[in-house]
């Protein structure tokens, strides 16, 4: 056999043997999470909210989230993120510039809703407007005056957002970027998984009867309307700033609205690479 054989021979068994390796993924199943009565009954009333708001149905592999306001499409679970459910710890990746042209939308709804809460939502609803007054300040006062056996939630919209699976590893694959690289890492590691699909809302009212007279000061400031923050945050050099409203309605009832968006249903993919 001649030398160039022998050379194009070993040549061709080097390159037989290396193998390449690419990134596939698929949906998971909200089944492992094995959530309770409590939750179902949730999942089910916000199921309707989501569906009678955008008129389709609810995409597959949802996972109820609550009111998670910290949570957005582009999370990716890890053992030092904050914990949803008391069972999945969710990192906030999700600001990364880099990730922005991904996310495609997939519609919105100006619905106004009425929410016919079961007794976790109202809670849930009235911690959350509790947390935020106290957050204020300026208006923590206010929770002493609501009447709870007359308070009504709405929310306004619901917006449906899904980044595009195959375009994010198109990029991880050929990536060279030190940060990308590094949510590769995370995003391959056994066990995480990533938020791809979400519903969210931006937000909700609530109003309520007063079981206490105001003030006529404050009965003139609220009939005017007042605006106020109770969260500036600066992630990875994206400000995100959550505001509220209150406003003295003619029937003497008080209207507190939130601005603020809110993951209520999200779908995760796991990642992982496989020979080519």
């Amino acid at each position: 056999m001649s030398l160039f054989c022998c050379i194009v021979l070993i040549s061709a068994g080097c390159h037989e043997g290396v193998k390449t390796r690419k990134i596939v993924y698929e949906a998971i199943s909200d089944s492992f999470y094995r959530g309770d009565n409590r939750y179902q009954e949730s999942f089910n009333q916000w199921k309707k909210v989501y569906e009678g708001c955008m008129n389709y149905q609810l995409f597959s592999n949802a996972f109820y989230m609550g009111l998670q306001g910290r949570i957005h499409i582009g999370s990716i679970n890890n053992k030092t993120a904050q914990n949803i459910n008391a069972r999945t710890n969710i990192l906030d990746t999700s600001f990364s510039k880099k990730f922005f042209d991904l996310i495609a939308f997939i519609g919105a709804s100006n619905c106004f809703s009425k929410i016919n809460v079961t007794k976790d939502l109202q809670n849930e609803f009235y911690s959350e407007l509790k947390r935020i007054l106290y957050q204020s300040n300026q208006y923590q006062y206010l929770y002493e005056y609501i009447d709870t056996t007359q308070i009504l939630f709405k929310i306004r919209d619901f917006s449906d957002n899904t980044i595009r699976p195959d375009s994010l590893v198109s990029i991880l694959q050929r990536t060279k970027d030190t940060s990308l690289l590094h949510f590769k890492e995370l995003l391959l590691t056994p066990g995480n998984a990533l938020l791809v699909h979400d519903a969210i809302i931006d937000g909700f009212d609530c109003e309520f009867s007063l079981i206490k007279k105001l003030s006529p000061t404050d009965e003139k400031k609220y009939a005017d309307g007042v605006f106020f923050n109770f969260d500036n945050r600066n992630i990875n050099g994206h400000i995100v700033n959550e505001r509220g409203s209150i406003k003295l309605l003619a029937n003497h009832h008080l209207k507190v609205s939130i601005y603020k968006y809110y993951t209520v249903f999200a779908e995760f993919y796991v990642f992982r690479e496989v020979e080519n």
